[in-house]
């Protein structure tokens, strides 16, 4: 038995890759300090000042999973689970390994794209080397068709989304290369997914809880799919008898969407307590949710190993880890005082965008001046017209002839005298139109 607490061990240890590095990569700008900026990029006068492309990377796009979703999540995880299940029983195994690694080849190739990407640019940043930004845009006029920002951090990870799956295939499918793109799987998976608060994770965790102990106590499918689907949708560690320590994605991916989740909450606390300050993804900031779900988590698992060498046989590994990862950040809000807030936050999704080019495009300058000269031009032609048409100098106001006024009365020209009424002219101050 002692001698396979190295292979958990290293199994547990490759899980909290995936979480730490996605639950940063998923961090973003909070929703406040974002209103703001939109809010003081509006104001500027002159179209030209490019925005901050900073801010438009940190803002990272994402699926954001709400109440409902999580009701849904089992449901949907069953009928591919059956589905799996299915092609692993009537489907011959050659033809599936070929289905298969193909599919994955190809998404885990994006996914290491994706991950090394984002590592590579923070390395960089961080002994000055981030470089420039390139923007490689596709569009219609003004329209926005999409949009794909190059750094050269994405240059450097390029190489290797395109080598490991490749070597995947070619060297026979080995167990390192395996588990380098489930790592990257997993990472991506978090970057992109998205909690929208505490009710959905505790909701998610529960009901996955049930599926996982339904699946693989009740039916043989969860352990088939796991040993019969030879693709990198599980960790791997070698152990002393030539067999391997299995822990599935999904026991990593779920529990670390709620500490991603923490994560991200602990940044909009530090936001709310500095309204006035440009909080964001980079700003130093503590982590007392983070480091208590990170905690949680490592406990989780550790019951799992415990479970699964005492009673010799496969656990739901969510069995332990949900209600773990459930309590964790429930205690330090009780500790801290916020559970009411903990309950009540909201991780907000991002504001609807056009599809219009956003504002660092040159298209986008350029369809803007162009839009302006073309309005300016419109105006000057109107006023034209009408200075054509009242037949005066343009810029200048319309002299005014009145009518002939009988002024006698003043010099008794109206009384007896001989004198005809006199008429003046006069004008108003003419000059140019602001």
């Amino acid at each position: 038995m002692s001698e396979h607490l190295a292979s958990f061990a290293t199994l547990g240890a490759q899980a909290l890759v995936p979480i730490a590095v996605g639950s940063f990569q998923s961090l973003r700008i909070p929703a406040p300090v974002r209103a703001r900026k939109r809010a003081a990029r509006r104001a500027r006068i002159n179209l030209e000042l490019e925005e901050d492309e900073d801010d438009i990377l940190d803002e990272n796009e994402g699926e954001t999973l709400t109440l409902a979703d999580s009701i849904l999540f089992p449901i949907l995880g069953s009928v591919a689970l059956l589905g799996l299940w299915a092609l692993i029983t009537y489907v011959e195994p050659w033809t599936l390994n070929i289905i298969i690694g193909c599919y994955f080849s190809v998404i885990s190739g994006v996914a290491v794209q994706n991950t090394l990407s984002g590592i590579f640019h923070f390395l960089f940043r961080s002994v000055g080397l981030g470089g420039p930004t390139y923007h490689l845009r596709l569009s219609a006029g003004i329209k926005q068709i999409a949009h794909m920002p190059l750094r050269r951090a994405s240059l450097f990870a390029l190489p290797f989304a395109l080598a490991l799956p490749a070597a995947y295939i070619a060297l026979g499918r080995p167990y390192l290369v395996s588990n380098a793109l489930a790592l990257c799987l997993a990472t991506g998976a978090l970057a992109l997914l998205r909690l929208d608060g505490f009710p959905t994770a505790f909701l998610l965790l529960s009901l996955l809880l049930a599926y996982d102990v339904f699946w693989v106590f009740y039916t043989p499918v969860m352990v088939a799919v796991a040993k019969g689907i030879d693709a990198p949708i599980k960790l791997l560690a070698p152990k002393a008898d030539k067999t391997f320590a299995m822990l599935g994605l999904g026991d990593v991916v779920i529990p670390g969407l709620l500490v991603a989740l923490c994560l991200r909450f602990d940044l909009a606390r530090r936001a709310a307590a500095n309204p006035k300050e440009d909080v964001g993804p980079r700003s130093s900031f503590s982590k007392p949710y983070f480091s208590s779900a990170i905690a949680s988590y490592i406990a989780g698992l550790g019951a799992t190993i415990a479970a699964m060498l005492h009673s010799g046989k496969p656990q739901p590994a969510l069995l332990y880890l949900s209600p773990a990862c459930i309590a964790g950040p429930l205690l330090t809000a009780a500790i801290l005082g916020e559970t009411k807030l903990l309950w009540s936050w909201r991780d907000e999704e991002e504001e609807e965008k056009d599809d219009t080019i956003e504002a660092p495009s040159q298209v986008a300058m350029m369809a803007r001046k162009e839009a302006k000269a073309k309005a300016a031009a419109k105006e000057a032609e109107a006023e034209a017209a009408a200075v054509e048409q009242n037949g005066d100098e343009p810029g200048q106001d319309t002299l005014v002839e009145p009518q002939p006024q009988d002024d006698s009365w003043m010099d008794g020209a109206g009384v007896g005298g001989n004198e005809g009424p006199r008429t003046r002219r006069s004008k108003r101050k003419g000059g140019q139109r602001k």
